[in-house]
């Protein structure tokens, strides 16, 4: 009878001791904030790619990594709901966004009160690691690194002395190329005629272009929406150069069409390696533009730091860095905001970017 109930008492410490000795590891919880719909979705569209794809040679690496999509429409308020969903239904380790900044600036006192790890890809600007206890950082691009790429355009056509600009309205990204194009214009001896600063999505741009027209300018630059921008361009008859801000990629590759003006268009864009571009273009059958870029580096990122600390991935952030596809990715320097992408200026040939510096 003690026999008996050794061997019971030995099956049941067997039964308790051999499940937790063989279980695996549950994979990591990434909520993701996105626009599904609304009006960045034609962006996020490659950004969702870039994550996928991260998440794939993640698994063939032996890490398992769950993306739970949630969906802004490019508005705060969904925003702001999605991260409480993927928070407390959802479980997330961490939260990773992709969006316009003001969908994006909302959420980080959401991740400072809950103390969880927020990664977006907008709101580079320091001023918002500033705002932050800690637990928001940014894998936003540094648009103000793209400065000598629009300087070689400059350099390389001194000819031109009068541009008029269209700019989105927007402080995290049309701003700041504003900015950098004056800088240039000042340095290079060109006027500009005219700066037309729009909030609008997509403006009807048949009067503000033709107002610019009015006053021959030499040159276009443009960090707004392209299509529409396209259209009016062309039913107006303007011929010469367009310096446009990378957005002009997004609107192109997501199915418009502006065929009949991209021998007039110089593109500023970040320059990502070969091995990335061939492993998204077979994976996807699309080029990688910048967007496609940031969401595989949000992955990878995210993953770093939970792979250090599941617990407070937020603590893990500083020791960060890494060569990333376009770039050094580095949180060592104490800032929020840690991507060192490389830009550079390129023209089409078909439908096919080629750089020219």
């Amino acid at each position: 009878m003690l026999k008996l109930r050794l061997r019971i008492i030995g099956c049941l410490l067997a039964m308790a001791v051999c499940p937790l000795l063989g279980a695996a590891e549950p994979p990591l919880r990434l909520g993701v904030i996105t626009s599904l719909t609304g009006m960045a979705s034609s962006f996020d569209h490659f950004q969702n790619n870039g994550m996928r794809l991260a998440q794939e040679e993640l698994k063939a690496q032996g890490t398992e990594v769950e993306l739970i999509f949630e969906d802004s429409a490019s508005l705060g308020n969904k925003a702001i709901a999605a991260f409480n969903k993927l928070i407390t239904f959802d479980k997330a380790d961490a939260i990773i966004s992709d969006d316009f900044g003001f969908a994006v600036a909302p959420l980080i006192p959401l991740a400072d009160r809950s103390k969880k790890l927020l990664i977006a890809s907008s709101l580079p600007q320091e001023r918002f690691c500033k705002g932050s206890k800690g637990y928001f950082f940014s894998v936003g691009t540094q648009f103000s690194s793209s400065a000598p790429a629009f300087d070689a355009f400059f350099n390389a056509h001194p000819e031109v002395k009068r541009a008029a600009a269209f700019v989105y309205d927007d402080p995290e990204w049309g701003e700041t190329y504003m900015g950098i194009w004056r800088e240039l214009a000042a340095k290079h001896g060109v006027q500009i005629t005219d700066e037309f600063l729009n909030l609008e999505a997509t403006p009807s741009f048949l009067s503000m272009v033709s107002r610019a027209l009015a006053k021959k300018p030499e040159l276009i630059l443009l960090a707004h929406e392209p299509i529409t921008f396209s259209k009016a361009v062309s039913q107006l008859g303007y011929k010469g150069p367009i310096l446009a801000a990378n957005n002009f990629l997004e609107a192109l590759y997501a199915g418009q069409s502006a065929d009949e003006i991209l021998k007039q268009v110089f593109v500023v864009e970040a320059v990502v390696n070969d091995s990335f571009r061939k492993s998204y273009e077979a994976r996807f059958n699309e080029p990688p533009i910048l967007e496609a870029y940031t969401g595989y580096e949000l992955v990878r990122i995210a993953v770093k730091a939970l792979s250090i600390s599941r617990s407070d991935p937020a603590a893990a952030m500083p020791t960060i860095s890494y060569q990333g596809v376009s770039g050094p990715i580095d949180f060592t320097n104490g800032a929020c905001s840690g991507n060192r992408a490389q830009w550079g200026l390129f023209r089409f040939e078909g439908r096919s970017l080629v750089q020219v510096r």
